[in-house]
């Protein structure tokens, strides 16, 4: 897939905002911005896709967990990150509640905020409903879709068809920028892919 990865940043330290802007554009990602809660839902309601959202806590308009309640009852999918000040677990405890999907405290490294982001997609990717069988196909998608800047990270992919995996596994071969550490054969085959490290 062609899309760029779109992430919502919701801060409303304009310069905070910029650094995460200039830094997730240059490792190839699409980023839109808000710097308050009603700016965000103007986003959210377009109907433009946003994979990943991250959520400051402490907006001047509306408090990030009621925000996070609105949002995720639009939109299940989407993947939300909560930035935050505040080191304090009950704070933790209330924004996964909320529906958040991780939590990050100010102040963090960039390359912590994109590992989590990759995390994140990861995750939502591999939530396929039961009925569907994840294929080669949808493999490829999700290796393709998550940002190549995960070097050296496992990723499992687990299959209910060997036909799908032995497909996934012929299109890694022609890759040089993952490896293939394991296999699992059991109730589903579980492949285990490294990224390999950048020289």
């Amino acid at each position: 897939m062609d899309e760029k990865i779109r992430v919502l940043v919701v801060d409303d330290n304009e310069e905070l905002v910029n650094i995460i802007k200039v830094y997730l554009q240059s490792r190839g990602y699409e980023v839109l911005v808000a710097h308050n809660a009603q700016e965000a839902m103007a986003h959210i309601e377009s109907g433009k896709r946003i994979d990943v959202l991250l959520l400051d806590l402490l907006l001047p308009d509306v408090q990030g967990p009621e925000l996070l309640k609105i949002i995720r009852d639009i939109n299940q999918k989407i993947g939300i990150i909560v930035m935050t000040g505040l080191r304090d677990l009950n704070v933790a405890i209330e924004v996964m509640k909320s529906g958040a999907d991780d939590y990050i405290t100010k102040p963090f490294r960039l390359g912590e905020l994109e590992e989590k982001i990759n995390e994140i997609l990861y995750k939502k990717a591999m939530e396929t409903p039961l009925q569907e069988m994840l294929t080669a196909k949808k493999a490829q998608e999700i290796l393709d879709n998550i940002n190549c800047q995960g070097e050296g990270r496992m990723l499992k992919f687990s299959f209910k068809d060997i036909e799908e995996m032995n497909r996934f596994i012929e299109h890694l071969k022609n890759r040089d920028d993952v490896s293939i550490q394991d296999v699992r054969i059991g109730e589903e085959m579980e492949l285990f892919v490294r990224r390999k490290k950048r020289k």
